[in-house]
């Protein structure tokens, strides 16, 4: 990759002035929608800057801006000042600037277009006019960057899991060896052990080639792991700034913002009137929690232990299921797995390892080629797809592959209207729908118009006025706030509580931890563990296989060398356990 430094050293890679960035209204709307509001900001060449925020702040809008292809590509108006790597990228055709700017979007699938992967990396060196004796060796490269290395060249990017897909934008992207990179919500989809190869590897392009990057991101970690400053938006405007740990050290989670597991234990320590820590990593909270000698030694925490109850009905089950997208890449092999009616259960596991192609079966988008999936007791092979869609809800990883209604409330109504429902009956389920996920505003509207974590919110709307007894959930808080997310997990519970099954698909180990009565985690089309989330986390050798990773709690209390501090597995419940054993009095 060549370096960068076109720009002198003392003037910024990124120069915006004044930027404001207007969308017209959206009927029944009247009013134009102000998406970023006079905002200023200058980026220097080889530095990192994270844009974080509440949903719908205005950051893709920026992302979009900064590469060019707002409004061009959208509606609205701009003005103000934007410029990158010393051009004005309102002035020039975007096309000039492909070897300038990278940018990955945050839906990757809207900018993933060819029949494979080979094709989708060497379409833009050839607009580039690379030479074909070239090009091989730089594929090679971008794909090996993003951990694609073992995905068949062949292979079309649309069947590559969400994770994959990201990898695959990231690569195209990298292989133009841009001065420049833009990325939308990062890690969004990509399991623990993939974010940390993203991270090592734009701090590296970084040092060795003064790669500027500007990125969004709701995934507080990522921001901590790779920022040098933090710009938070908030309907359009700047309304904090600073580095990672002068951020997240004001209370940013009441503007929708989550604060890093670290730094939720130093809070509930700090609440609980313990002594005044503050950390973002788990080797911070380390530090600090040494200062302080266990003076008790913590009796091990027993995980609470849900009431008995009969055996409970097998509400999916998996025998011995089969399936590849390509003959010599089989992506389930001989799956088998039975999850009782009423449980609440997570499927993990790496970027490809066959959770979304399982989470398909379920609704039969797909059918297995060995082997037998039964709903309910009942043999998939013999039910239509719409008999299967009364028994399983899928909420799909990317929510655009589900959205087809011209207004919310319609998209809301269309399942329990094709369940039979009508009337007064249907009006109140798609309200209730609507008030869970806090869409009410949005009824009318059209999903298209909307944010893209808001239109996850309307997948999840149409699933919930299903009311289905089995609910499938692919990666469902990823690229939520704090809000969106809580929102999400308040339903889920509720749903719980009421009897329903749910299978979570996430790569969200904090969130299993705290959720989730079992944890599922697949390894090349298989089941590597299954168990509670405390046994399976205790299990690092197979975690780091699958390309996970233990949550904070758990790393916290291996570190410290007390394995009792696990206690609940949340860093509310660590805190807890370790104000106890150094015997902290107010």
């Amino acid at each position: 990759m060549r370096p960068a430094g076109r720009v002198h050293e003392n003037t910024p890679m990124i120069h915006v002035r004044d930027l404001c960035y207007t969308y017209p209204p959206t009927p029944p709307a009247t009013l134009s929608v102000l998406a970023l509001d006079g905002l200023n900001l200058d980026v220097a060449p080889g530095a990192c800057l994270a844009i974080t925020g509440p949903n719908s702040s205005g950051r893709t809008t920026l992302c979009l801006a900064l590469a060019g292809l707002a409004p061009r590509l959208t509606a609205g108006t701009v003005s103000g000042t934007i410029l990158v790597d010393g051009h004005d990228v309102q002035s020039v055709p975007p096309g000039s600037l492909a070897d300038r700017i990278g940018l990955v979007l945050q839906d990757p699938a809207g900018q993933l277009f060819t029949q494979s992967v080979v094709d989708e990396v060497a379409w833009g060196l050839e607009n580039l006019g690379l030479s074909p004796a070239e090009m091989p060796a730089r594929i090679d490269w971008a794909l090996g960057l993003a951990g694609l290395s073992g995905v068949p060249l062949d292979q079309p990017p649309q069947t590559l899991s969400g994770g994959q897909q990201k990898r695959l934008a990231l690569a195209a992207a990298l292989a133009l060896e841009p001065h420049v990179l833009i990325l939308d919500e990062p890690s969004a989809g990509l399991a623990p052990a993939a974010r940390t190869e993203m991270v090592a590897v734009l701090r590296a392009l970084r040092e060795s080639h003064r790669l500027t990057i500007v990125f969004t991101e709701s995934d507080p970690e990522i921001v901590t792991a790779l920022a040098d400053e933090v710009l938070v938006l908030t309907a359009g405007h700047g309304t904090g700034a600073g580095n990672p740990a002068e951020v997240y050290a004001s209370a940013v989670e009441q503007a929708g913002l989550r604060l890093p597991p670290a730094a939720r234990f130093a809070a509930e320590v700090r609440a609980a009137g313990g002594p005044e820590l503050h950390a973002l990593t788990v080797e911070q909270a380390v530090e600090a929690a040494s200062s302080y000698p266990i003076v008790v030694r913590p009796s091990p925490v027993q995980a609470a232990v849900s009431p008995s109850r009969p055996a409970a009905r097998e509400a999916v089950k998996i025998d011995d299921v089969h399936f590849a997208y390509h003959p010599d890449y089989p992506v389930l092999r001989g799956l088998t797995l039975a999850i009782p009616q009423g449980q609440f259960a997570t499927l993990t596991g790496d970027n490809g390892a066959g959770k979304t192609t399982l989470a398909r079966h379920l609704v039969g988008l797909l059918r297995p080629q060995k082997g037998i999936i039964r709903l309910m007791g009942e043999e998939t092979r013999r039910m239509s797809t719409g008999e299967m869609a009364r028994r399983v809800g899928l909420a799909f990883q990317n929510p655009e592959n589900q959205i087809f209604s011209p207004t919310v409330r319609e998209e809301v109504a269309f399942g329990p209207r094709n369940l039979g429902l009508s009337g007064t009956a249907l009006d109140d389920t798609v309200r209730a729908a609507l008030a869970a996920f806090g869409l009410h505003d949005f009824a009318e509207h059209p999903p298209a118009a909307l944010t893209f974590s808001t239109r996850r919110l309307v997948a999840l709307a149409g699933i919930a006025a299903m009311d289905t007894p089995v609910i499938v959930l692919d990666e469902p808080t990823v690229g939520l706030d704090a809000h969106g997310q809580e929102a999400v997990l308040n339903w889920l519970e509720q749903r719980h509580a009421a009897g329903a099954t749910i299978l979570l698909i996430t790569h969200d180990m904090e969130l299993a931890a705290s959720h989730a009565e079992r944890m599922i985690v697949l390894l090349d089309g298989q089941i590597a563990a299954d168990g509670t989330p405390g046994e399976v986390f205790g299990h690092r050798d197979m975690l780091r296989q699958a390309g996970l990773e233990a949550p904070f709690a758990c790393r916290f209390a291996e570190m410290l060398a007390e394995p009792a501090l696990i206690a609940d597995l949340t860093p509310r419940g660590t805190a807890q356990a370790w104000l106890q054993a150094i015997a902290w009095k107010r």
